[in-house]
């Protein structure tokens, strides 16, 4: 996009947590640049963007991160940064507060990456509804995920806009393709409800590999825990991370059934960039973005049969293995790059209604 035909609107970006220590990590190259999902890439390209941090910060921080899931509450330094602004970008949850407070202040609404299963409650979902119908624009990361929720909540599909995550795969380019040779290391990664470690704990209990699992411990079955081929990690350094991915022969990610948000996509993209072969449960979201067979492996939900039998094929076949990454980092090269996203980001946020 030229100068000439860059928004001269001001743009306000509000994150689930604190958000402004990213944009000198990105800048030090100490974490990728997909981080803040767009927000650095503008930035560097001179559109008037701003992060407000101001409800995570004061006396009453903790209150609203404990209640953030119940309701929201507002900060005066929150407002204070709405002022000036033309756009709110909300990457984060839906909220009625806030959409109601953007659209009675008379900002353009958009709503990033904030769709995830759709809830079982009628209450919920008639909020959702309201959410959809006052944002300007619903940005999310898969056309499945948009045709499911037009249809479910009757609102527009011109509503949703699409975009393809991105990785920085530059960012992991050292590490790429550097691992033992004959390791039966599995590498599991991930920290949302959509994870399925049990499957993937059940699928290695009686094969040679030796499983590390990056989470949180509440996230794992009790069994989990006792078993001696598997190795728990909480929070690891990008540093830390990368050697136990060139520790590892391939990375997998397991997830619940019927998934219909794009949990993790950014794990496999990881895993792809760092140069390992992937096998995760199939999702629609995950058939959108990768060819199974081809760039990853993708297996049936809740078959602990079908993952032993992934993992160790993959494990023994080391063809299947270069194949698959040879496909997968082309792919991504080509088709997943942080500018494409920030392109489609772009386009977004400048044909706003």
């Amino acid at each position: 996009m030229t100068d000439s035909s860059r928004p001269k609107c001001k743009y306000v970006f509000m994150y689930p947590g604190i958000a402004e220590p990213t944009i000198k990590e990105i800048g030090e190259g100490r974490v990728p640049r997909e981080r803040l999902v767009g927000f650095y890439q503008l930035l560097e390209r001179g559109w008037d963007v701003k992060i407000s941090d101001a409800r995570w910060k004061g006396s009453f921080a903790n209150l609203r991160r404990n209640l953030k899931r119940y309701i929201t509450l507002p900060s005066i330094g929150m407002f204070r940064d709405w002022l000036p602004a033309d756009v709110i970008v909300i990457k984060d949850d839906f909220s009625l507060f806030l959409s109601l407070a953007a659209k009675l202040m008379g900002k353009k609404l958009v709503y990033l990456d904030s769709m995830f299963s759709i809830p079982k409650s009628s209450i919920r979902n008639f909020i959702i509804k309201l959410n959809l119908i006052l944002a300007d624009r619903v940005i999310c990361f898969s056309n499945s995920q948009a045709d499911l929720w037009s249809d479910k909540y009757k609102v527009t599909r011109g509503k949703f806009s699409c975009l393809h995550y991105g990785i920085d795969s530059e960012f992991y380019k050292n590490a790429f393709g550097k691992s033992n040779a004959e390791s039966k290391n599995v590498l599991a990664i991930g920290r949302d409800t959509g994870r399925d470690f049990g499957v993937l704990a059940e699928a290695i209990r009686d094969t040679e590999a030796f499983l590390y699992l990056v989470t949180l411990p509440y996230l794992l079955p009790d069994f989990v825990k006792d078993m001696p081929n598997v190795q728990v990690k909480e929070r690891l350094s990008y540093q830390e991370l990368t050697e136990l991915y060139q520790e590892s022969a391939i990375s997998v990610v397991p997830l619940k059934g019927a998934l219909t948000y794009p949990s993790g996509i950014r794990a496999v993209m990881e895993a792809m960039a760092i140069g390992k072969p992937v096998i995760a449960t199939y999702t629609l979201v995950l058939a959108e973005y990768f060819s199974d067979g081809q760039d990853i492996i993708l297996v049936k939900a809740k078959s602990v049969s079908e993952m032993t039998e992934a993992i160790n094929t993959l494990l023994s076949d080391k063809s299947l293995r270069t194949n698959l990454v040879k496909s997968s980092y082309k792919r991504l090269s080509e088709e997943f790059t942080v500018e494409q996203y920030v392109n489609g980001l772009e386009g977004a946020l400048v044909n706003l209604p």
